[in-house]
């Protein structure tokens, strides 16, 4: 990569600026596209290791018994073939850069393998926030990383909020997102939305929630008012 901005070097917001974009291997042949991400606890904290691609990393994301209804017909459409509830695995150390697109360092022919991962960004993303005492007050909209010392993509905080129109778009968070009109009615919308550092967190895998330590506006700042801004596309 020479001369060329990775969209991975900073803070980035991972279902706004890498989920669903396109994989490019190193001969500019298209490869799918990103459809989970898997996540692995590090002594950095959860980490980004891999991207998923293909039916059996896109299906879960439906989420409930429709998910589990695909992935079963997804399975049996070829009962012989091994594995075939497994993702498509490209480890993180094949990524050579990230703009509009994920640009791979190898040739797809030598790339894909096919193996179990134990969480997942798109089972976190939607994930029900509750307060200590119970008390719902959103959602996980998106989860923000930031490569550490090594380079390792390490969460470092949720954006947490109602969700609704806009947000998968980047309105809440960008100040030059779309048409200004529409963008002061979103972020008017979104004015509730709070970013969570990860340390005030606890995700409930099991659970399929988000416990919060302290009271959400104790602990978490505005998305628009964010010092630390992501990325800009």
């Amino acid at each position: 990569m020479t001369g060329t901005l990775d969209r991975l070097g900073g803070p980035f917001d991972a279902l706004l600026h890498l989920m669903d974009r396109q994989l490019i291997d190193t001969d500019g042949r298209l490869l799918g596209k990103v459809d989970d991400i898997e996540l692995t606890h590090t002594d950095a904290g959860l980490t980004i290791t891999a991207l998923l691609t293909g039916p059996a990393a896109l299906l879960p994301r439906l989420g409930g018994r429709l998910a589990d209804q695909l992935v079963t017909t997804w399975q049996q459409m070829r009962p012989s073939e091994p594995h075939r509830t497994w993702p498509w695995r490209i480890p993180m150390g094949r990524v050579d850069y990230v703009d509009s697109a994920v640009h791979l360092n190898v040739r797809r022919d030598d790339l894909l393998n096919r193996d179990t991962t134990s969480f997942r960004l798109g089972s976190l993303a939607g994930m029900t926030v509750e307060e200590p005492d119970g008390r719902k007050v959103g959602q996980v909209l998106d989860a923000r990383f930031e490569p550490n010392g090594d380079g390792a993509l390490v969460l470092r905080s949720l954006l947490v909020g109602r969700g609704g129109p806009g947000s998968l778009l980047g309105y809440d968070r960008r100040a030059d997102q779309g048409p200004l009109i529409v963008r002061r009615i979103i972020r008017l919308w979104h004015r509730d939305t709070r970013v969570v550092d990860i340390a005030s967190a606890q995700i409930l895998w099991n659970n399929e929630h988000v416990r919060l330590r302290e009271p959400l506006r104790s602990i978490g700042r505005r998305a628009t008012d964010s010092p630390a801004r992501p990325t800009e596309w």
